[in-house]
């Protein structure tokens, strides 16, 4: 498994063609946690990122609300951060799995395709020995140790988009799938899912 933080990672990592390069983060705002659901924001209009040579790239917008996924248009935020990703931090505090939200204005992908696989984990606020402090994150909406609402073969949609009502939610309606649950385990409080588009 690959992994992109504490609360995202590929079970079955994407080809080339399922990651859609030229896309640009939000330049402003809150940083975006990688693996949430995302559209391009075309009335933002393209920008040209300054650490790269790159011309008319479209911007994303994190995607809220149960919507159809519209092909090219959709997909999970994947960032993947270069051999200097550590610079600035103590190295013997911050690990990878600190390393979880997107740069503002940063180059992003926007994966998709029905053979890509994720794992979405939500975590609890927790104190790392008496150092770090991690606040909660609700990746899927219902995915809890009591009374969970998300179970195999449950479609997932945007949801309300934030640390503590989920990025994900559940969706009855099959035209709004972007993920199809294939796997839950309510003791790690994580799922499985295969992209559906």
């Amino acid at each position: 498994m690959s992994s992109y933080g504490r609360n995202f990672g590929f079970r079955i990592t994407p080809r080339s063609e399922n990651r859609k390069g030229r896309f640009a983060a939000p330049a402003t705002g809150n940083r975006l946690p990688i693996g949430v659901p995302v559209v391009a924001d075309t009335s933002a209009g393209n920008t040209t990122l300054t650490a790269y040579p790159v011309q008319n790239v479209e911007t994303v917008k994190l995607a809220t609300g149960a919507q159809a996924p519209v092909v090219g248009q959709c997909g999970i935020l994947v960032y993947e951060y270069g051999p200097a990703a550590f610079a600035g931090f103590d190295p013997t505090l911050t690990l990878y799995s600190d390393l979880d939200t997107v740069p503002l204005g940063a180059n992003v992908q926007m994966v998709n395709g029905p053979n890509v696989k994720v794992v979405l984990k939500n975590t609890l606020a927790q104190t790392f020995l008496h150092v770090r402090n991690y606040a909660a994150r609700t990746m899927v909406a219902g995915l809890t140790a009591v009374t969970p609402t998300v179970s195999v073969g449950t479609y997932l949609t945007p949801g309300t988009g934030d640390d503590v009502n989920g990025y994900w939610t559940v969706t009855a309606t099959q035209s709004q799938a972007w993920l199809v649950v294939t796997s839950v385990d309510t003791n790690r409080l994580e799922l499985e899912a295969h992209l559906a588009f």
